[in-house]
């Protein structure tokens, strides 16, 4: 609409000096330290001549097969502008387009759109004149491909430079020997990254010879992880990998509620209001929504853990944030016919074990990143995928060592080593620093592989698994509960039980009996509680699974673990009740902790995708549960439903 796009042109007025803010970057020590530069190099005054914004720029990806739009700012006389798409090394003109002109504040906005859309692939320049401007020199980008767009957005985890991951070097390596070089990459500066300009791979490497200082090691790490992965899924598809495109977006820190506009916000209750509501809508949403895109990545929550989990079919807290901004995401995308698809394709990631910032219940945190429904696509989140992290945390964030030896500050090691057996702890994070410790954990790649993993049949039509085993209903029968998983979402796939620590063993004096099954029952069913939050030795339930809370004393014993194994058919698993006395009122997996938290202490690293219950042929984990025991059979808590 007119009025949507006067508020964007404002915006994109805005974004040439401020769409790019940030302070210094932060290192782990805590000290300030200009690692890359915070800004954008200044655009031609917008004022003289017709500028493009700075989300465009040479050598960046324009979607395929879909319409693309430009936009940018001009200045006085400026009556409209033209712009021309031309093969580089023909200029052979392919493509035009025209738009018009809305005053914003001081300057002037433009936005048009090429008049066909262009398959994958070939080298173009993109040329916008201005018409009655009173400097009318064109302005020109250089090497635009066209392939599939994604735009990354969140917190610290989706901008996690690439610096502090654990497969850089390995990335770097491969870029260097030609590798990739179909991904291109772009990104707003922040309180954690550089500003990106639009880039080859090769070309974000050459900025520093030191790959961590470099433009390529200050990105977001599970955006471009995801264009790799998502690149070496899609080449083993006929015709190979297109262009692939990335643009990031995140902030470290950010609540969901400051990448959504106040109007959005209003439609969910028990939403603690914030002066800093919106902030991210404003300046790194709504400067790329004339962008086409083939698609969203999201990766955030951590601070959103002491706020309202909710419930999307009640309308309330963080469950409804989550699906109000996919659909906000996608109508301000799609407002102009035939660019973004109204129905885009969106990718989340769930919290991994260290994202609770001291806040309980991660578990039905995650439950409410799939807006209620425990697993996605679901018609909450339609067309959306998600990648659960809760298996993939840094695996020497729940060790002895973390904390007890200080090496990760680079320092000569001592003689004899670091000592405590943490030698191995110490060559991982002197290898690959933590950016503020194990809430960010240095294994991005395996996210970005299984973002890319479960992207491929629900958005390019791979025939395989798109999601792990999902609780579809479970029944009592004396001693046991048979627990079913979906049948179709498996498809030939069943449920296997990775080996898991059987509570045997004495450490130091001290028996460590809880079994590593990560599958508990509750004992108690007057403690059954969504979200809770420990106030002076008592738990408040904050929602008991229908919005109401309660008091209770805390009781540890509650929920008591108990072994598992695989059952009958393809599709089961099975409980043995022998612990419980035959006793559940409860059922829930995944919960909480990670997939080593109730193993002894080690100074061993926890493996990564070790939790026990997995597809066999996706290694997918099973989306985490959480279900009452009634009349024998279970009841998941609405919307999800699980009585079969």
């Amino acid at each position: 609409s007119k009025m949507q796009w006067v508020v964007l042109s404002a915006t994109v007025a805005a974004a040439w000096g401020a769409a790019v803010p940030g302070p210094a970057n932060v290192d782990v020590d805590g000290t300030l330290a200009e690692r890359w530069p915070s800004k954008a190099p200044p655009p031609p005054s917008p004022q003289a001549f017709v500028s493009f914004n700075n989300s465009f720029g040479d050598s960046m990806v324009l979607q395929r097969d879909a319409t693309a739009c430009f936009f940018g700012v001009l200045g006085t006389g400026g009556t409209a502008v033209d712009v021309a798409l031309t093969a580089t090394h023909s200029n052979a003109v392919v493509a035009t387009g025209s738009g018009g002109v809305e005053a914003v504040g001081d300057g002037r906005g433009w936005k048009a759109c090429l008049d066909k859309s262009m398959p994958a692939g070939g080298s173009f320049t993109v040329t916008a004149t201005c018409t009655g401007c009173t400097n009318s020199t064109p302005a020109v980008i250089n090497e635009v491909t066209f392939g599939d767009v994604w735009y990354c957005a969140g917190q610290s985890n989706m901008a996690l430079p690439l610096a502090h991951t654990m497969s850089r070097n390995i990335s770097r390596d491969n870029i260097l020997k030609g590798m990739y070089s179909n991904i291109r990459i772009h990104g707003l500066s922040g309180n954690m990254n550089p500003f990106q300009p639009w880039s080859t791979l090769k070309a974000a490497l050459s900025t520093n010879a030191d790959s961590d200082l470099s433009l390529f090691g200050g990105f977001s790490s599970t955006c471009y992880y995801f264009a790799e992965s998502l690149s070496d899924e899609l080449a083993k598809q006929p015709g190979g990998a297109p262009p692939i495109g990335v643009v990031h977006t995140a902030w470290g820190g950010s609540t969901i509620e400051q990448w959504l506009s106040e109007d959005a916000i209003a439609g969910c209750s028990q939403v603690t209001p914030s002066p800093a509501d919106s902030e991210w809508h404003v300046e790194r949403v709504l400067p790329y929504v004339g962008m086409t895109v083939k698609g969203f990545l999201w990766y955030q929550g951590e601070n959103d853990m002491h706020n309202y989990f909710g419930n999307s079919e009640l309308k309330s807290g963080y469950s409804c944030l989550m699906q109000t901004l996919v659909e906000q995401f996608r109508s301000l995308w799609s407002a102009t016919p035939g660019t973004t698809d109204p129905n885009a394709p969106f990718g989340l990631v769930t919290l991994a074990p260290s994202g609770t910032e001291g806040g309980m219940s991660i578990g039905t945190m995650r439950w409410a990143q799939t807006a209620s429904y425990g697993v996605a696509p679901n018609p909450a989140l339609p067309n959306v995928f998600v990648a659960q992290a809760y298996d993939l945390g840094d695996p020497w964030s729940n060790d002895t060592c973390y904390g007890k030896v200080h090496c990760h500050d680079n320092s000569v090691p001592p003689p004899g080593g670091w000592g405590f057996g943490c030698d191995g702890y110490c060559a991982s994070v002197r290898t690959s620093n933590w950016y503020m410790g194990p809430i960010h954990p240095r294994t991005k790649k395996p996210v970005g592989m299984r973002l890319a993993q479960v992207a491929m049949p629900l958005v390019y039509g791979a025939q395989t698994v798109g999601t792990g085993p999902t609780i579809a209903g479970c029944s009592v029968d004396s001693n046991k509960i048979t627990v079913r998983f979906n049948k179709t979402l498996m498809g030939t796939e069943a449920i296997k039980v990775q080996p898991y620590y059987k509570g045997d063993e004495v450490v130091n004096g001290k028996a460590y009996s809880q079994l590593g099954s990560k599958m508990e029952v509750l004992v108690n069913a007057s403690v059954f509680c969504m979200q809770e939050e420990s106030v002076n030795r008592m738990t408040e339930c904050r929602d008991d699974g229908t919005g109401k809370n309660f008091s209770y004393a805390v009781n540890e014993s509650a929920w008591i673990t108990v072994d598992i194994a695989t059952g009958s058919a393809p599709n089961e698993l099975v409980l043995d009740l022998s612990r419980t006395g035959g006793v559940a009122y409860a059922i829930r997996y995944a919960w909480t902790g990670d997939c080593c938290s109730e193993d002894p202490p080690t100074s061993d690293p926890c493996p990564l995708a070790s939790c026990p219950v997995m597809g066999t042929q996706s290694n997918l984990p099973a989306n985490p549960f959480v279900a009452r025991i009634e009349d024998g059979k279970c009841k998941c808590v609405a919307p999800q439903v699980c009585d079969e």
